[in-house]
C-alpha cells in the first residue's frame, strides 16, 4: 500500500472516530412582555438556559425562579429576528413549581437552524398567572465573543 493511501485511510479513520461537533448556546430568561394585569406576576422572574446543538438536534436545560405562581409549561419558539415574538415549535418538560428546572430536545429543520444561528430562536416558560409567558430568552452562541 502506498504511503499516500495509508495517510488517507488514517485520516478517514480519525474523522470517523472523532465525536460529533457540538455547538453551545445560552440565554438569560427575563420577564416576558407584560401589561397592567400581569406586571406583578412576571416582574421579578428570572432564569437561565444552556443548550447544545449536535447535528440538527437542539437540547436545552435550564432553571427558573421568583415566579408568583407555579410554572405550567414551556416551549421552543421562533420569531422573525432576535427580540421578535413568534410561534411555538416544540415543548419543554418543566417543573410545576415557583422555582425549578426544565429541559427538552427538538430536531430543527434547515430553516429553524438558520433562525438559531441568527438568534431568532427562544425559550419561553409559562405559569398559572402568566399563561402567555412568564420568562423568555433568545438563544445565543456561547462561543461568541462580546466585543465592546
Amino acid at each position: 500500500m502506498s504511503r499516500s493511501r495509508i495517510l488517507v485511510c488514517a485520516a478517514a479513520a480519525l474523522l470517523l472516530a472523532a465525536p460529533a461537533f457540538a455547538a453551545g448556546y445560552e440565554a438569560q430568561l427575563d420577564p416576558a412582555p407584560f401589561d397592567a394585569t400581569t406586571r406583578a406576576d412576571v416582574l421579578e422572574s428570572i432564569g437561565t438556559v444552556t443548550g447544545t446543538l449536535e447535528g440538527s438536534i437542539l437540547t436545552v436545560r435550564g432553571t427558573f425562579s421568583n415566579f408568583t405562581s407555579p410554572a405550567t409549561g414551556g416551549s421552543f419558539r421562533i420569531g422573525l429576528a432576535k427580540g421578535v415574538l413568534g410561534d411555538a415549535i416544540g415543548t419543554l418538560t418543566v417543573d410545576h413549581a415557583r422555582q425549578g428546572s426544565f429541559s427538552g430536545s427538538i430536531r430543527l429543520s434547515s430553516a429553524q437552524l438558520a433562525a438559531l444561528k441568527k438568534e431568532a430562536l427562544y425559550i419561553r416558560i409559562d405559569s398559572e398567572k402568566a399563561p402567555e409567558g412568564n420568562v423568555q430568552g433568545w438563544l445565543e452562541d456561547s462561543g461568541k465573543q462580546n466585543v465592546s
